[in-house]
């Protein structure tokens, strides 16, 4: 999934369980926790691969049911001490990567094994690209695809899903948004 991508999902799957767990949407700290979390094993995995070369693709130990997911327990646990509900955001934030992940992959079992890194490595890339190279890749990819003609309907339809998303995201009061600004004004005072 691409880190938008798995932005939407995590939201959309915070707002659920914060609207069955505590009747209310999520509030501005948990939206901008749940927006780090989702991205969390890509910002570990990614450069690790990408940059230094200790993994040999992208799924690496943030990814893992081994490393990854343990070490994330732990901090919503610790979070929980404060604040329950930002370390609810932190593991729904971090299993939507990883379930999308294993939804987005072609085949199932593909799909899964990019969580069992050490146990199960994938070969390297067959082109060696810098990160800002490999990253400019997907993006060039994906422009493609969503300008290419033949593609209308997937272009609807993924138009469609964040759309939706976004009303989410709105009906839900735009939570995180008065964090940033908050964060904002105090950086430029």
């Amino acid at each position: 999934m691409l880190p938008w991508e798995h932005l939407l999902f995590g939201y959309v799957v915070l707002s659920g369980v914060s609207r069955s767990l505590r009747g209310r949407p999520p509030n501005d700290a948990e939206a901008v926790v749940v927006a780090v979390a989702t991205q969390a094993p890509d910002l570990v995995d990614k450069p690790l691969s990408w940059t230094l070369g200790v993994v040999t693709t992208g799924y690496g130990p943030a990814h893992s049911v081994f490393v990854g997911v343990p070490a994330v327990v732990l901090l919503a646990g610790a979070a929980r001490v404060r604040n329950k509900a930002v370390s609810v955001a932190v593991l729904v934030g971090y299993a939507s990567h990883l379930v999308g992940d294993v939804l987005r992959a072609r085949e199932f079992v593909f799909g899964v094994g990019r969580l069992l890194w050490p146990l199960v490595s994938w070969p390297p890339y067959e082109h060696d690209l810098s990160f800002v190279e490999r990253v400019g890749r997907y993006v060039g990819i994906f422009l493609v695809r969503m300008t290419s003609p033949e593609n209308v309907a997937l272009v609807l339809g993924y138009a469609s899903i964040f759309a939706l998303g976004g009303i989410l995201w709105m009906l839900d009061g735009t939570p995180g948004v008065r964090w940033v600004r908050r964060l904002a004004d105090r950086a430029s005072s």
